[in-house]
């Protein structure tokens, strides 16, 4: 092992522990806590000199800037939900996410990715654009031609479900 990895195993055993209890304190899901604990300390490993060991401060600093990204990307993500269920003029709102989730498959790939990587990852434009490999301006054209076709197909009636089942006539008689 080299001497850089021996400093940062140290640098972990001995702080880790209190990285973690601090996660814990502000992060109600305790899987959620462990995950951003491990990647404070994976940044740390990116970032981390033998020679400038970081300390409990910047260890925490660190830790409380991934809570603050991880609520504002819950944030950004029941917001772009909201926004797509308010997209829906269904009378019957219990339906609203089930109805969501069916229009959204019946999207194509690219359109239903796009719409992912916008309301759900929070990505913006520009990055949407580098993930898919276009342009911005592109980006944005596409994610509004599939906001059109989502909003489309939410807004669309319902086809009326038939009271008799398939294959009966009206009288009962099972139809060859």
């Amino acid at each position: 092992m080299d001497d850089r990895r021996i400093a940062f195993e140290a640098l972990f055993a001995e702080q880790h522990s209190a990285v973690l209890r601090y996660v814990q304190r502000r992060v109600d899901d305790r899987e959620q806590a462990r995950e951003l604990t491990m990647d404070c300390f994976e940044i740390a490993w990116k970032k981390f000199d033998q020679n400038a060991p970081f300390r409990r401060p910047w260890l925490l600093k660190t830790a409380r800037n991934l809570i603050g990204d991880s609520y504002r990307k819950r944030d950004r993500e029941r917001d772009g939900f909201r926004d797509l269920v308010s997209a829906s003029t269904a009378p019957d709102a219990a339906f609203d996410n089930v109805e969501l989730h069916v229009a959204l498959r019946q999207l194509p790939a690219a359109e239903r990715e796009l719409l992912e990587l916008f309301y759900w990852d929070g990505l913006s434009a520009t990055e949407i654009a580098e993930v898919v490999g276009c342009r911005t301006s592109a980006a944005w054209k596409r994610l509004s031609r599939a906001r059109e076709a989502l909003r489309t197909l939410l807004e669309a009636p319902q086809a009326p479900t038939s009271a008799t089942p398939a294959g009966k006539s009206h009288s009962g008689v099972v139809s060859p």
